[in-house]
């Protein structure tokens, strides 16, 4: 005998007024740090080896607006983990916090439910490279050079550039900028002695990687 269809729940949606402990925000990426931040990572809690930098005049994906931006500041962001987007402080088994105690502004801030008060914060007063590292001799000098050598204004200047005879110019400008911005990276752990996971915090993503994705897009919007 063939059962009735049964009858959609007439019932409401359950609404979510708590962290359920679903682990759903933590995979989308990790969060940029602040100026209350700052003591997370001068105290510790925040190593430096577990941040990245979005340089000025990348592309990056504003997750309020839902939108590919241009950076005008540096965004100092946590890294996810292996080969995936999660924050590299989630527990994948407990989907808990390893530094709940001490977890950044936005994570604070954050109730799925309720955007409103992250986005009161999401685009104020962000930490930079500079308030971390100026007062560091040396390495404050040469992570100025490398942004001045390497600046998105510069590389936008050449992927733009000039088609025909001009266009030689153009890739071997770029190449000069990439191999610049490659040797500096192994100069700075071969003779510096630093972490390779501290350099996208120090030096931002690497530039050849930022420029594939660059001439993807230019590309794609040709199409």
């Amino acid at each position: 005998m063939q059962r009735a269809p049964r009858r959609p729940s007439m019932k409401p949606a359950r609404m979510i007024h708590r962290c359920s402990t679903c682990g759903t925000c933590c995979r989308k990426g990790g969060p940029a740090l602040h100026l209350e931040d700052r003591p997370l990572v001068e105290q510790g809690f925040i190593h430096t080896r577990h941040l990245y930098t979005i340089r000025r005049g990348e592309p990056a994906r504003d997750s309020v607006r839902d939108r590919l931006i241009r950076v005008d500041s540096d965004i100092i962001k946590i890294k996810g983990g292996s080969g995936n987007w999660a924050c590299c402080f989630l527990d994948g088994d407990s989907n808990r916090c390893r530094i709940y105690e001490h977890r950044p502004l936005e994570c604070r801030e954050l109730e799925c439910w309720n955007t409103s008060r992250l986005e009161q914060v999401y685009d104020r007063g962000r930490l930079s490279r500079r308030d971390l590292l100026a007062g560091i001799d040396g390495l404050w000098e040469l992570i100025e050079d490398h942004e001045r050598l390497c600046s998105y204004e510069r590389i936008r200047g050449w992927l733009e550039g000039p088609s025909g005879p001009g266009a030689e110019t153009s890739r071997h400008q770029l190449a000069e900028i990439m191999n610049y911005d490659a040797e500096v990276r192994r100069l700075m752990i071969s003779r510096g002695g630093l972490e390779p996971g501290m350099l996208d915090f120090l030096l931002g993503r690497p530039v050849e990687q930022v420029v594939r994705l660059l001439e993807r897009q230019a590309g794609n919007e040709g199409l």
